[in-house]
């Protein structure tokens, strides 16, 4: 205690040094921080669901003739046609689950009360394959997707229970209109599950076999050339990324060569031959399929790398303003030593004024990171301020704390 209240009087003796040197601090550190959340968002924070790192995602990549249609969950490279994930599904053995979904854009009508957003198209294999509980009723499960337009049912997100509804839960059994179509609300996500899809925040889940009654696109379901569908399944314990990729393109492989190749009209040789070496992907899943995984990674690596210069370059300021300030206390430290100090002690009062100016910094890092997070969100477009958080969440101060020690 003696070393901290010494080292306060020494580090406000002079106010300037100590002013700018937390100042540089809290610009270099808060401006990491800031990024380093992004980065956390987007790059590194795992799916709320129990083990992630046994997901996996699919993919499908090569030609496909016929008719595209990909999102923000991935590129087309990624997407299967719905009867290659029912096939899939029924013959697969490495998987506990394998799961299809599809984001749309819903209108929802609650007693009169309109909203627009993001809605999600899964499959009833979709929850028990993450492994969820339900907030409130039930979640959305095989039975639900069966026959195909039958399932007039939907789960809501946590968050859009909250803020429309109250977290009442009375509105288990009651009629929400989406698209147009009335639809029984029969449970609630759990807390902090936001979807599959980051970019995406899904304000309900809708059976994927409703995708004909409340979307006004073509549905789909009998047609392999037409590609619309995401999957991603979990492993069964012991399996490994390469047994379930040999497994899996051991199913996919006789589909493509015996089914779907005498089904493409008029293609060339060439690609008929690339048509039928086409591999199925697998790629480690936990934080869910989305574009924005491989658009981020390297602008945010970037900004990762200048702003770590930045306070490269804040810490070697401080270093030599501390030196400075240091060669004119060298009387002091003559003193001391002549009053029977032992160069321990000068070395503890010196650590400890050092971290008392780190915590300092760090303490104003935070102030600066939330600023810089704000700025952030006012230059965004309002559809990516939905989907990300721009506020400090414990990783982040976990980080500043990291980095200022």
């Amino acid at each position: 205690m003696r070393h901290l209240k010494l080292a306060f009087r020494t580090l406000f003796k002079t106010p300037f040094v100590t002013a700018v040197a937390i100042l540089s601090l809290a610009l270099g550190i808060g401006a990491n921080a800031a990024i380093f959340s992004m980065f956390d968002q987007m790059l590194l924070r795992p799916l709320p669901v129990d083990h992630p790192e046994q997901l996996i995602n699919l993919s499908s990549p090569g030609p496909k003739p016929g008719m595209q249609s990909c999102n923000q969950a991935g590129d087309c490279d990624v997407v299967f046609s719905y009867p290659m994930f029912r096939d899939l599904e029924k013959s697969q053995t490495v998987l506990s689950g394998l799961a299809a979904h599809r984001g749309f854009g819903v209108n929802l009508s609650f007693k009169g009360e309109p909203i627009t957003g993001d809605g999600m198209f899964v499959s009833g294999s979709y929850f028990p394959t993450l492994g969820l509980t339900p907030a409130a009723g039930r979640l959305l499960g095989p039975s639900d997707d069966q026959t195909i337009g039958a399932s007039f049912v939907t789960v809501l997100s946590y968050s859009y229970w909250q803020a429309h509804f109250g977290g009442d839960r009375g509105v288990i059994g009651q009629t929400l209109t989406v698209n147009g179509q009335s639809l029984e609300i029969v449970g609630v996500a759990p807390k902090g599950f936001e979807g599959t899809t980051l970019g995406t925040r899904p304000l309900v889940f809708v059976p994927i076999s409703m995708r004909g009654v409340v979307w006004s696109g073509p549905a789909s379901f009998d047609n392999r050339r037409s590609y619309w569908a995401y999957l991603f399944g979990r492993l069964k314990p012991g399996v490994t990324l390469d047994k379930a990729k040999s497994a899996l393109n051991g199913i996919y492989h006789p589909i493509i060569t015996d089914i779907e190749a005498p089904l493409q009209e008029q293609m060339s040789d060439a690609t008929m031959v690339k048509f039928k070496a086409r591999e199925l992907g697998v790629a480690a899943g936990p934080m869910g399929q989305s574009s924005i995984h491989k658009e981020a990674r390297t602008p945010l690596l970037m900004l990762f790398g200048i702003t770590a210069i930045v306070l490269i370059i804040a810490c070697a300021n401080i270093a030599n303003l501390l030196l400075a300030r240091g060669a004119g206390r060298a009387m002091e430290m003559g003193v001391r030593l002549a009053l029977g100090a032992t160069r321990r002690q000068l070395l503890l009062q010196l650590l400890t004024e050092s971290v008392l100016l780190a915590f300092m910094g760090g303490i104003a890092s935070l102030i600066i990171a939330q600023w810089t997070l704000s700025l952030i969100a006012s230059l965004l477009p309002p559809e990516a301020i939905a989907t990300l958080r721009f506020e400090l969440q414990p990783p982040v101060i976990l980080f500043t704390a990291a980095v200022s020690w």
